[in-house]
């Protein structure tokens, strides 16, 4: 199953790569120093804005540089209180102002209140955000290979944004059998007033380590988000999931489980660029009271070159209870790896 879904992503890869999208560049940004830039605004994401231009190509300006934005193209505009606001961009009065043309008339916003801003017009692959990172390591003295495979990709709409991630680590070593952990993570988020949210969220997992053939669960849940800047987030949610487990020895078992989630991400773009996330989740089980599991990642990714990345990553997983006989009761372990971001 996982050999085709990773199938699956290395074609949208080459998709992504081949993908040539004309578009009309009549947007200006209007920057602090006198300068003014006539392109397509791609986005706006951690504080600085991706600009695309015909003779320079596409661009990345700090967000604190730009004085105004001018665009005949419908934005939409995330603000730090959670307000979101969509339309064409039009000249403000006052420098260091965004003013959205939206179906209710002008609205003003500081700059300094803006942490996010895409078109809402943009065909399907503007939209998507994709990165794809591997590694490997292997010493003479034990024999022991180490490979690791992570994709992350985003799509956002105007009042929600769908995530997934897809991480592989095998283990090889002589005259000892390989041993695999596959996970693939998905969730889609939809935006509420107040900073609020509603999230549905997947998990399929494999792990050797823990003596799960497939761990598949879905839920739902209802979060929110104290913290948002152009530097960091930090976002509360909890809900309930459907958890179905195939141990390799054991039995099976279905049950429905409580989950707490915590995510927090810190990122600058200062050169070098760097980004920190730490994700924590507990699931207590409600069908076999006394139960509990947790998860817990990291990553941290350092900027090499354009785009192109170092990123090291930290995982741990507990089970207080777990259903096969022969797995573990815990996993951890540390990767680092070579990323690019389309």
């Amino acid at each position: 199953m996982f050999r085709v879904v990773l199938r699956v992503l290395v074609i949208i890869l080459l998709l992504l790569a081949s993908q040539v999208v004309l578009a009309e560049k009549t947007d200006v940004v209007y920057l602090k120093n006198g300068d003014r830039v006539t392109g397509e605004v791609k986005s706006l994401f951690r504080g600085k804005l991706e600009f695309a231009t015909d003779n320079m190509g596409t661009v990345f300006i700090e967000w604190h540089d730009i004085r105004e934005i001018v665009s005949t193209t419908g934005q939409a505009v995330e603000l730090t209180n959670g307000q979101r606001f969509y339309g064409p961009l039009m000249k403000p009065d006052n420098n260091d102002m965004l003013v959205v043309r939206t179906g209710d008339g002008p609205v003003g916003v500081n700059t300094l209140d803006v942490i996010g801003m895409y078109p809402v017009e943009a065909n399907f692959w503007d939209r998507f955000d994709i990165s794809a990172n591997l590694g490997f390591s292997w010493d003479k003295g034990s024999n022991v290979g180490k490979y690791n495979l992570g994709i992350d990709s985003a799509f956002r709409r105007t009042q929600s944004i769908t995530r997934a991630n897809f991480s592989m680590e095998i283990t090889t070593q002589d005259q000892v059998d390989s041993t695999a952990r596959n996970v693939l993570n998905a969730n889609h988020a939809i935006f509420m007033p107040n900073k609020k949210f509603r999230i549905y969220f997947g998990n399929l997992e494999q792990n050797d380590e823990l003596g799960i053939d497939l761990r598949a669960l879905v839920g739902a849940g209802y979060g929110w988000v104290p913290i948002r800047s152009q530097k960091n987030w930090f976002s509360l949610s909890a809900g309930l999931d459907v958890n179905r487990e195939i141990p390799d020895v054991g039995q099976s078992e279905t049950n429905l489980e409580a989950a707490a989630m915590m995510v927090y991400e810190y990122y600058t773009y200062s050169s070098p660029e760097r980004s920190f996330k730490a994700d924590f989740t507990i699931f207590p089980s409600i069908t076999d009271f006394g139960r509990w599991r947790a998860t817990f990642d990291t990553s941290y990714s350092f900027e090499l070159i354009n785009d192109l990345y170092w990123k090291l990553n930290f995982y741990a997983n507990y089970d207080s209870a777990p259903i096969s006989t022969e797995g573990a009761s815990s996993d951890y372990g540390v990767t680092s790896s070579i990323g690019y971001k389309f």
